[in-house]
């Protein structure tokens, strides 16, 4: 069969084409099997941005919360691992240099050379600062943002830095094995800490629900009378059981947490520390590349109880 029988002359050019090409490539006019191209490599994925200055706020050692009171004296700033020293000539005493690091972990690589610190002692003033563009990222406890940032359309969607120290738990009778009703704790969060607090089902798996209870929060927690307030307006009637709620100074390591010596019979954690980190779109991809948890432990000491 020649090439001039397989190809129709009449038909229009671009179809003949096809067809043409088709035979070429095989024995024959119609067991022709064109070979698909080789796939191109897919192309790399970009390098991580990395921001060489960064503006941050901070809370104050001084500026109190609902859950716990600093009382130690602020130090020098630390992303992974690391670390700054002051700039001797910056008479403000915000500018911080980063020190020279042989082997840094993920987030050490990607922490800015520098680092312009501001600790707020309102979040009313850190809030207008981020708003102004004074501010890359504005780092707040749990519960201090203000209604209007949150239902703002340029600030509600805050990232979230998970604190590596501090716990919300609760205390049960002796012989009461069961976990604090979770609608009530749902109710806590919202209302005092607007949805801020991580729970702790979130870590690891807690015990099933529990039974309608009473509640006290301890006196070393801040905003002792406030919680109690709220949990007795929440709290399903009822309820015979009383749990204690109280702060804890202590690591959060979700996979070990469970033998950690804190751990006591009868205790319970419920929420481990989480911190909304205002970011402006400028440098959001290299904060999400450090992680929001970094700059969440550049807040001051959490405190608290260490039982």
């Amino acid at each position: 069969m020649t090439r001039a029988r397989c190809v129709r002359t009449d038909a229009l050019w671009p179809i003949a084409v096809v067809a043409l090409l088709t035979v070429m490539a095989g024995s024959g006019c119609g067991s022709a099997t064109v070979k698909p191209p080789e796939p191109a490599n897919p192309p790399a994925a970009p390098a991580p941005a990395r921001v060489a200055t960064l503006r941050v706020g901070l809370p104050a050692t001084s500026r109190g919360n609902l859950l716990f009171k600093c009382d130690a004296p602020p130090s020098a700033p630390r992303i992974g691992t690391a670390t700054y020293a002051a700039d001797t000539l910056d008479p403000s005493a915000r500018r911080w240099l980063r020190l020279s690091q042989p082997t840094p972990d993920s987030a050490g690589a990607l922490a800015p050379d520098t680092l312009l610190v501001r600790a707020f002692e309102d979040p009313t003033d850190e809030e207008i600062a981020f708003e102004r563009g004074e501010l890359d990222a504005a780092v707040f406890w749990p519960g201090e943002l203000s209604a209007r940032m949150r239902f703002d359309a340029r600030f509600r969607d805050p990232e979230w830095g998970m604190r590596s120290r501090g716990v919300l738990a609760c205390i049960a009778g002796a012989g009461d094995t069961l976990g604090a009703p979770r609608a009530d704790m749902e109710a806590l969060n919202r209302e005092a800490f607007g949805g801020d607090l991580l729970p702790w089902s979130a870590l690891e798996p807690g015990p099933g629900e529990g039974a309608p209870a009473r509640y006290a929060v301890d006196g070393t927690v801040p905003g002792t009378r406030h919680l109690e307030h709220i949990l007795a307006r929440v709290a399903r009637p009822g309820g015979t059981r009383t749990l204690k709620l109280l702060y804890l100074d202590q690591p959060v390591v979700a996979g070990d947490a469970a033998s950690a010596a804190w751990r006591m019979s009868g205790l319970t954690p419920l929420f481990a520390v989480r911190c909304p980190v205002l970011v402006r779109p400028a440098v959001l991809d290299g904060v999400r590349a450090i992680g929001a948890h970094a700059f969440a432990e550049l807040a001051p000491c959490a405190g608290g109880n260490r039982k």
